[in-house]
């Protein structure tokens, strides 16, 4: 009994201790560091295999992008033979990238190529699918574009009267100035066929050219001596001038001179073939013997000019063009010129220089431009007669036959007198030659009363509003106009830097400074092409 007593009170013990080992074990906490190492070694490894898949994904889409902007480059060049598809997946399937996942889109018009690839490449992950994420995206996109600036320029020389005194001082270094632009502007692209200048020179008016003036129907046909037309207040308001337009052709005449006939030099419209325009020419040879012919004779008109460069700019000359390039007179790469102030790839530049500021300009008024005149002319004793006739007359003696200081019932004794037309009458003397000698003569009163009848004067104040607005109308369209005062002293500076661009665009310099000038503005105009 005593023995089983101790057996069972020993069992009882060994329960009481293994129960008391399980607790103290369960209250140990040994081993929890170590499952919260692994649960912390699990998260950095997959952090880990994250940014693996991350770094592999963004090198991959740094290449996609470096090859997309190579890629862009070679099949935007304009000198590229090749289509831009064909070079755009020929360099993505040499970098071993799939060509077929890319999409590509090509603009391409005269002068532009634009192109421009976008995608959207998949990248497979090697450590983020074990959390349910497959591939990562490696976008891309570029976009190249290359184009050439075609140039249409017009450059206005003044060739007043005061650019030839002093042994033509002031011209001969206008001259080389002009001549050294020309050839900086063309040597700036070998391909002319991109550039061109109309050369306008000036004085008291500008004369078109028979050529010019002929693809203009609406010019009056009083004559044909000469080839000016006369621009209205409402012109110079405007950029365009249609060629159906009505326009007044200036009268062959001289205003100031009692000759006959006059020389040419007094002539509002010259006859020059040095005074004509040159339109739309990428000849330097051609434009430079232009400037060397210039001779300087005549008043001064900045407005007249600046009007008809800003023509040869305008897009409503176009058909002007095209009809002289039929002809071979203008080459046929500029057919479609002017283009329109809204195309990209083009800049479009007026150059006006003068020695000072607008003076005067002048016209036959009505009924003194068309039709018979009151002047019979005759030879008599080897001498050339006039006759003034006077159809208002009371009686038969209608007739003033100047030689003789008296009226007769008949031109001369032998009645063979011609009888001139207005035109005939202005080819032939000077308007001062008619009003002194033979009007005044006839009918008495003073020449001058007559002179202010028949001649219709344009002052330096309106022309100074004229200018003002067609320069305002030219930079309203985007055209950059550069302005040059030689030897202004103040004269004309107010007129020529209104006309300017801007402050910087207004070059006010003394003679010997002209070639700088020019200089400046032909490197301003070439660097201005290269960053459009």
């Amino acid at each position: 009994m005593l023995h089983s007593s101790r057996s069972a009170a020993c069992r009882k013990d060994g329960v009481l201790a293994a129960m008391r080992r399980a607790g103290a074990f369960g209250r140990r906490e040994d081993g929890a560091l170590i499952v919260f190492t692994l649960y912390i070694l699990i998260c950095m490894l997959l952090a880990i295999g994250m940014g693996i898949d991350i770094v592999r994904t963004e090198l991959a889409r740094i290449k996609i992008q470096n090859t997309t902007d190579t890629a862009v480059l070679a099949a935007a060049d304009l000198e590229q033979t090749l289509s831009p598809e064909a070079v755009v997946k020929d360099h993505f399937k040499r970098a071993g990238i799939d060509e077929d996942a890319i999409t590509i889109t090509v603009t391409n018009v005269t002068n532009e190529k634009i192109v421009s690839t976008q995608s959207n490449m998949m990248i497979p992950t090697m450590f983020m699918d074990m959390v349910g994420i497959t591939s990562l995206a490696a976008p891309s996109r570029g976009t190249a574009e290359e184009s050439v600036t075609d140039l249409e320029i017009s450059l206005i020389l003044d060739n007043s009267g005061s650019m030839g005194q002093n042994s033509n001082y002031r011209l001969n270094l206008l001259k080389p100035a002009a001549k050294e632009f020309v050839d900086t502007i063309f040597e700036a692209d070998s391909d002319t066929k991109r550039i061109s200048i109309s050369l306008v020179p000036f004085a008291t008016q500008v004369t078109a050219g028979a050529e010019l003036l002929s693809h203009y129907s609406g010019v009056t046909s009083e004559h044909a001596y000469s080839h000016c037309v006369t621009f209205e207040d409402a012109d110079f308001k405007t950029t365009s001038v249609p060629t159906t337009q009505t326009l007044a052709r200036t009268a062959h005449f001289d205003p100031s001179s009692t000759r006959t006939p006059p020389y040419d030099s007094g002539r509002v419209c010259s006859t020059l073939g040095s005074r004509e325009i040159l339109p739309w020419s990428n000849n330097a040879t051609a434009l430079k013997s232009q400037i060397d012919s210039m001779v300087g004779q005549g008043w001064t008109s900045i407005e007249v000019a600046t009007k008809w460069g800003m023509t040869l700019l305008d897009p409503s000359s176009r058909s002007v063009l095209s009809a002289m390039a039929d002809k071979k007179l203008v080459d046929e790469e500029f057919r479609g010129q002017p283009f329109d102030y809204t195309r990209r790839a083009t800049q479009k530049f007026l150059v006006v220089m003068s020695d000072g500021e607008n003076t005067n300009q002048y016209d036959i008024k009505a009924p003194y431009r068309e039709g018979l005149s009151t002047v019979f002319v005759y030879e008599e004793s080897g001498r050339t007669r006039y006759t003034y006739y006077d159809e208002t007359r009371v009686g038969s003696d209608k007739y003033y036959r100047v030689s003789e200081d008296r009226w007769r019932s008949t031109p001369n004794s032998a009645n063979d007198a011609v009888r001139w037309t207005w035109p005939e009458v202005w080819e032939n003397m000077g308007v001062k030659k008619y009003t002194q000698d033979i009007v005044s003569e006839a009918l008495g009163g003073t020449a001058n009363s007559y002179y202010n009848d028949i001649v219709n004067s344009i002052a330096s104040g309106k022309k100074n509003t004229r200018t003002s607005d067609i320069c305002s109308a030219a930079k309203a369209k985007g055209v950059i106009v550069f302005t040059i005062g030689m030897d202004t002293y103040g004269q004309g500076d107010a007129t020529l830097a209104d006309c300017a661009s801007s402050a910087s665009h207004f070059y006010d310099v003394e003679s010997t400074d002209i070639s700088s000038a020019f200089a400046s503005i032909a490197r301003t105009i070439t660097q201005l092409r290269l960053t459009d």
